[in-house]
Parts: structure tokens; C-alpha cells; sequence
């Protein structure tokens, strides 16, 4: 097994006292062992707010569309397996298989696809192995997977629940989901909105018994309507198709809940901006998650984590409920910037929209933790053929104040085998980055990285970052300096990379709770979904809620 140049060791140690002391992740990670050992997870997704559903259900973060060299992408599959681990709660690898209809290519493009098909069935054992080995209720859920392509019925990832799942491929979709139906696997259709014929989605063949979801968002793009933002540009095939985006398959009837997953190629599941699932379930368990992804029960996001709880009389994203004239929608949105808007859809048309970045920020505003981001990067860019990789090592600390939550920002680019982005010696107060950036193999050419907390304190509280790499440089400012301003730090003079601490946001802006009725006088099926969208551009859906016609 490849031995990286990052103490493993200590991660080694952190999981043998989590299963010696009968600890969770979250509780290992959010309690007092926390602050004096290595963790590999410093995220804590908190439940929902207990008035709502969080009595129930968490939310839970995965990635269940990923790619390395096993398969024709790049990147070691035990290098996939450690990054999942240390950003994600549930995770699915997902190799690719093979291609019946594979349309006429060059010789080079032919031997690039089924020199990684052969891979993938060569190295399956070693991919149950590994899923096997990392997989750990409660603390972190694997779930073997494989991906199928297809010209003319769309490209479908399949996801097991459990060891030993066989490998199989097919020429036909009606064999397929007859063996996921014998088999109890779940087949997610993603990059859909390629044109159908092309890759795209084929809805008249998709069978939501076995495709409950949809990967609506991944580094493909935003499948959800033509005009989206963030849309197809990153590939061969072509924009959106209006015909085959989660819309026009919400209004031609078929009951598809809302995901988003990366399908990265660098081998980094979980990378920022790149998309995250979100699946509501009671705990940590591969048939929890399992069940929240077969009844629809999850959401997508983009990159930041935003934590979304929508209900419609009291269900919860999902679900198909009796007809009810008046339906009562309540909804809360915790995010990681100021919130844009959060809108609800109805039967494809906005039927509300709510501007938490237009409230004045109120005179309890530090009365709950306020958001600050702390991104790094930049550098030499590309014309001047110098790109180079960056090793970044910092403290963060607060004075006077409290680290309740983070947030990894971490971009999958460049693959580098021999380096990690890594957020440990965690404390209620302080935390350490070591990282790597570079304009080389940047996502969407943005060649940074970031680190996000909420922080319980006030104007005074201190910010102190120390630095070591790329340069020993100490920054020390108080919080107030960046309620109207951000600001830069360089590493050195131009073209050095620099490092930018945003501006506050506040939980008046970066949060929202409100409620609403809709009356429906339709003789036909209605369906709800949320839509939410922060300042810097990161969104969120939820999966729908149905409303079933009225009987006779």
C-alpha cells in the first residue's frame, strides 16, 4: 500500500480510540479527545434543529460518483479511500465498466476506455477489499458501486449495500434493472442533461423503483434547467438539453429525488465545488444511508455544506402525500455565506423567494457564530509557464472566542500522490491546515483553497494565523476588521501565491427560518422542491415533495 508523506500513524491512533472508547467520529471529533489528538474529520455536521426534524434525522455527507486510476481516470484507489475518509461521512467508488454502444472513435479514444474497463475488472477484488476494510458504522460508510456507460439509455452509477457485490456488465437497460431489482441495488442516472443519444438521460426507459434519484449536479455541471448557472461546459457533449434536465423529468411525472456528486477523475471524493449528496438519516449506518437514498430522503448541494430542512405538512423532502388543499411549507437554511436567496419551486415555476442577504444585520448579530472563510492560493498563472505546486502548513487560533463548526474547501486539483490537504490538532479554539495548491489540474481554473469556521465571539475576539509554509509569516487582526472589509496577505513579492481572509458573514444574512401556506386547486399531482443560493455562488436542492391529486 502506497505510504504517503503525512502521519497516518496518528490517524491510525485516532481510529483505534474511537472504536476503543465506543465513540462516533462526530463525538470524537466535537469532544474532548479532539483537542489533543490528530483528527481526520474536524467536520460536524450538527442535527437539524430539534423544533423541526432533527429529533430524527442528521444530515449526512457523501460521495457516491468517483473516479481513479482504476478505471481510465487518474490518482491511486488507496489514496480515493483516505481522502473520502477524511472529508465525507458515506462514500461510493464507482469505476467505470464498460460501453455496449460506444459510438465510432479514434483508435487512441477506443484504447483509453477499454484499456480502464479491463482495469476495473482486474482490480475488483482489491476494490471490495478496500471498501471492506475502510468501512465503519458510524464513524464512516463505504458502498461498493461501478459505473455503466450507454450512447442511447444515459450513464448510471450502481450502489450496493453490501460486501461482495458482483460485477457484472450488460447491453441492455432491461437487464440491467432486472438485476438491480434481483440484487437490491440502486442505478443513479447522472450527467443527465447531455443531449439523449449522446450519454444524456433516456427518461422513457428510466424506472424510478430502481433510480429513486437523480444526479442533478456534479463537475459536469447543473442539470436542473437549461438556464441554469454553473451549466455544461466541461466536456465533449455539448450544453444542457432542455429535454433531459430534472425539471423536465419532474413535469413529465417521474418521482426523482435530488443528489449531486463529483465525478471527479483525480481520485478526490469530496472535492469542493465539485458536488456533495446529502442524505437525511437516524445514524451512521451503510442501511440508513441506504434507505434515505431509496426514499428519496437527501439533497444536493455544489460545494459549501449548507444544511436544509424542508417540509410540506410536516413531511420531509421525499415524500408523496395525500391531496390536501391547504399545504403548509416551512423551511430552514444554515449556510456558510450570506444567502442570496432561497426560493420555492412549484410544479417547475418560483412561487416564493426569500433575500436574507438584503436584512440589516440586527443588534444581536454576535449573538450567534459568524462565518469566516480563509482561502489560499493564487500564484503564478498560466502565460507565464512557471505553474508550480504550493505547499501550504498554518495555525489558525481565536482568542476570546470559539471554533464551533468547519468546513473543508478543498479543489481536487493538482493529483498529487505524495501530498494531502489535511485539517487537524483540532481544539475549541484552534486547528491546523496543511495543504497544496496549484494552477496546474486547477477545477474550473481556480487554482485555490479554503478552510471555513463559525466562530462564537465578538468584535474583539482575535484572529492569529501563524505560518510556516510557503513562508513563517504571523497575521494577527480582530474580528471586527472584517465585518465591512477583507483582506490579502502575500507570501512573497509578484507573482507569489497570497492568502485571503473574507469578510464576516453573519447569521442574520447566512441564515433563515420562515414559513408559508399554498393553496392547490390543481386536479393533477403538485410537487415542491427548494432552491437555495448563497453569495459566492454555491447552491443547494432539495429533493421534492409530492402532493397527490385529488380522488373523486
Amino acid at each position: 500500500m502506497l505510504r504517503w508523506s503525512v502521519n497516518w500513524a496518528a490517524v491510525d491512533l485516532e481510529r483505534a480510540m474511537m472504536v476503543n472508547q465506543k465513540l462516533t467520529r462526530r463525538q470524537f471529533v466535537g469532544g474532548s479527545l479532539g483537542a489533543s489528538l490528530l483528527a481526520s474529520v474536524p467536520i460536524e455536521s450538527a442535527a437539524l434543529d430539534e423544533t423541526a426534524i432533527g429529533s430524527k434525522y442528521k444530515v449526512f455527507w457523501g460521495d457516491l460518483h468517483n473516479h481513479n486510476a482504476v478505471g481510465y481516470a487518474k490518482g491511486s484507489l488507496e489514496r480515493s479511500f483516505r481522502i473520502a475518509r477524511s472529508l465525507l461521512d458515506f462514500y461510493a467508488f464507482t469505476p467505470h465498466s464498460c460501453w455496449h454502444d460506444m459510438p465510432k472513435v479514434s483508435e487512441a479514444t477506443f484504447n483509453k476506455f477499454h484499456s480502464g474497463f479491463r482495469t476495473t475488472k482486474a482490480r475488483w477484488p482489491d476494490v471490495l477489499r478496500m471498501c471492506a476494510e475502510y468501512h465503519e458504522a458510524g464513524s464512516f460508510v463505504t458502498f461498493p458501486g461501478y459505473e455503466w456507460h450507454s450512447s442511447n439509455y444515459g450513464d448510471y452509477c450502481l450502489i450496493f449495500p453490501y460486501n461482495n457485490a458482483p460485477l457484472q456488465t450488460f447491453n441492455d437497460l432491461e437487464a440491467l434493472q432486472a438485476f438491480a431489482r434481483e440484487k437490491g441495488i440502486i442505478m443513479i442516472p447522472h450527467h443527465p442533461a447531455n443531449r439523449q443519444g449522446n450519454r444524456g438521460a433516456n427518461f422513457q426507459t428510466l424506472k424510478t423503483d430502481v433510480s429513486p434519484v437523480l444526479e442533478i449536479y456534479s463537475e459536469w455541471g447543473n442539470a436542473e434547467r437549461d438556464d441554469a448557472p454553473q451549466p455544461y461546459i466541461r466536456h465533449s457533449h455539448g450544453g444542457s438539453w432542455t429535454r433531459n434536465t430534472w425539471q423536465y423529468a419532474l413535469k413529465q411525472g417521474l418521482r426523482l429525488g435530488a443528489i449531486a456528486s463529483t465525478d471527479d477523475h483525480f481520485g478526490y471524493p469530496g472535492a469542493y465545488r465539485e458536488g456533495l449528496v446529502a442524505a437525511l438519516a437516524p445514524e451512521l449506518t451503510r442501511e440508513a444511508i441506504y434507505d434515505a437514498l431509496k426514499n428519496r430522503r437527501t439533497y444536493g448541494v455544489t460545494g459549501d455544506r449548507i444544511e436544509l430542512d424542508f417540509r410540506l405538512n410536516g413531511h420531509v423532502m421525499g415524500e408523496s402525500i395525500p391531496y390536501s388543499r391547504e399545504r403548509d411549507i416551512a423551511v430552514q437554511v444554515s449556510g456558510w455565506d450570506d444567502i442570496e436567496s432561497v426560493e420555492i419551486v412549484k410544479n417547475g415555476r418560483v412561487i416564493h423567494r426569500n433575500f436574507p442577504i438584503d436584512r440589516d444585520l440586527s443588534t444581536r448579530a454576535w449573538k450567534r457564530p459568524v462565518v469566516l472563510r480563509i482561502q489560499y492560493g493564487w500564484g503564478p498563472w498560466a502565460s507565464l509557464d512557471n505553474a508550480r505546486v504550493c505547499d501550504w502548513d498554518f495555525r489558525i487560533e481565536i482568542a476570546d472566542g470559539a471554533v464551533e463548526a468547519l468546513q473543508p474547501c478543498f479543489q481536487s486539483g493538482p493529483c498529487e500522490e505524495t501530498k494531502a490537504d489535511r485539517i487537524f490538532e483540532r481544539t475549541k479554539t484552534s486547528c491546523r491546515i496543511q495543504s497544496f495548491t496549484s494552477r496546474r489540474q486547477a477545477f474550473a481554473e481556480d487554482d485555490t483553497k479554503a478552510v471555513a469556521l463559525k466562530i462564537s465571539g465578538a468584535p474583539e475576539t482575535r484572529l492569529k494565523i501563524s505560518m510556516t509554509k510557503p513562508i513563517k509569516q504571523e497575521i494577527t487582526k480582530p474580528l471586527r476588521d472584517f465585518v465591512k472589509a477583507n483582506d490579502i496577505f502575500w507570501t512573497g513579492s509578484y507573482p507569489s501565491e497570497s492568502l485571503r481572509v473574507h469578510r464576516l458573514a453573519f447569521a442574520d444574512r447566512s441564515t433563515t427560518d420562515f414559513s408559508l401556506t399554498d393553496r392547490g386547486d390543481s386536479q393533477n399531482v403538485d410537487w415542491y422542491y427548494v432552491r437555495v443560493k448563497q453569495a459566492n455562488e454555491q447552491l443547494a436542492w432539495s429533493s421534492p415533495v409530492w402532493v397527490e391529486a385529488p380522488t373523486a
